[in-house]
């Protein structure tokens, strides 16, 4: 009977860098929460800053598109950025989702686009499923009783 070499040693399991590990953890991109303005990183009503923090785009680059289009476009920019100021909420309501940064980013997400939660949702619980069967694999096999029978008689002895 041949010898069965068995290089697999039951370690991927331990691994972060595998798919169990990685497949449920949100991503970069922009926060698709509703637009709000930004006050508190505001410089005068927090209209470039709401549209920074909604769009995931660096605040400094939203400001000098700003200064830009009234260059360009005056005096139609101002007009737009004073209503947006007036009809835009303030983040003031926002603030009862900073307590945990992930539930957070999950009601806001929620909030606007429930498909895509509930497909990360389910991402998440299939994550959970593979690390789920690779530590009963490594649980159960050959190797891991040899183990702990090894741990036990080093215990006994």
């Amino acid at each position: 009977m041949p010898e069965r070499h068995h290089h697999h040693h039951h370690h991927h399991w331990r691994d972060r860098d595998s798919y169990a590990y990685r497949a449920g953890q949100p991503g970069p991109g922009p926060n698709f929460h509703r637009l709000r303005r930004d006050t508190k990183r505001g410089k005068i009503a927090g209209v470039c800053a709401g549209f920074s923090n909604y769009f995931g785009w660096n605040l400094k680059w939203v400001r000098v598109l700003g200064v830009l289009l009234t260059v360009f476009f005056f005096p139609l920019p101002i007009f737009a950025y004073v209503a947006a100021a007036v009809f835009i909420k303030p983040d003031d309501c926002a603030e009862q989702f900073s307590a945990d940064p992930e539930s957070e980013r999950f009601w806001r997400t929620f909030s606007t686009r429930p498909k895509a939660t509930f497909s990360e949702l389910k991402h998440r619980f299939r994550a959970l499923d593979a690390r789920i069967a690779d530590l009963e694999q490594a649980v159960t096999s050959d190797e891991y009783g040899l183990r702990k029978a090894f741990r036990d008689l080093e215990r006994g002895a």
